[in-house]
């Protein structure tokens, strides 16, 4: 039995596990390990995406209500609180002050609209919804809290992350060019 093959190749195995070993490695993500020169404390959190809407919720024993503006339009959902159900042929009336003040027309079961031109603009508003469903009344404050657009800020790459993508497939490409040329040597000092 010809025990120089099979030590060889076991050699050549362990050979072949180092490496990939070493070159999972140099795959690891580079770019989680610590650096420094920035401050994560004391910035402000990002703003809300320009895609969700401004809304206000309020909710009392018999009510909930969330208010969402659209453009100029004021879109109100009212459910009953005891059992989440829409809450039918309401009459609705919102006023923000001396700003603004609107009666709510019903578009679907438990949805009305308002238009509401003066909350178009970037502020706070109080709003105020004097609610009556049949022979229940009630009155709900929220506040409506309509940020400026925010820009969309450009993707950029600092050269850290390009270094360590650059660095990971050098040491990648110089563990196969390892591989390749062990395996040729074993395969030509074995073939004699």
């Amino acid at each position: 039995m010809n025990t120089a093959f099979f030590r060889s190749a076991f050699q050549t195995s362990v050979h072949i596990k180092t490496a990939i070993v070493w070159m999972a490695l140099a795959c690891a993500p580079w770019s989680a390990w610590a650096h420094g020169g920035e401050d994560h404390g004391s910035e402000a959190p990002p703003a809300v995406g320009a895609t969700m809407a401004p809304r206000a919720y309020a909710q009392t024993e018999d009510f909930e209500l969330v208010a969402q503006l659209q453009g100029t339009t004021l879109t109100i959902t009212l459910d009953s609180f005891a059992t989440n159900t829409p809450v039918k042929d309401a009459q609705i009336e919102v006023e923000s002050g001396t700003a603004f003040k609107a009666q709510a027309q019903q578009i679907a079961p438990g949805v009305y609209t308002a238009r509401a031109d003066a909350l178009a603009k970037p502020g706070r508003y109080a709003l105020n919804f004097s609610v009556q469903a049949g022979d229940t009344a009630d009155l709900l404050a929220a506040t409506l809290d309509i940020t400026s657009p925010v820009k969309e800020l450009a993707h950029a790459h600092s050269w850290g992350e390009w270094t360590t993508w650059a660095l990971s497939a050098a040491v990648l490409s110089a563990g196969l060019a390892l591989v390749v040329v062990r395996r040729r040597k074993w395969t030509r000092k074995n073939s004699h």
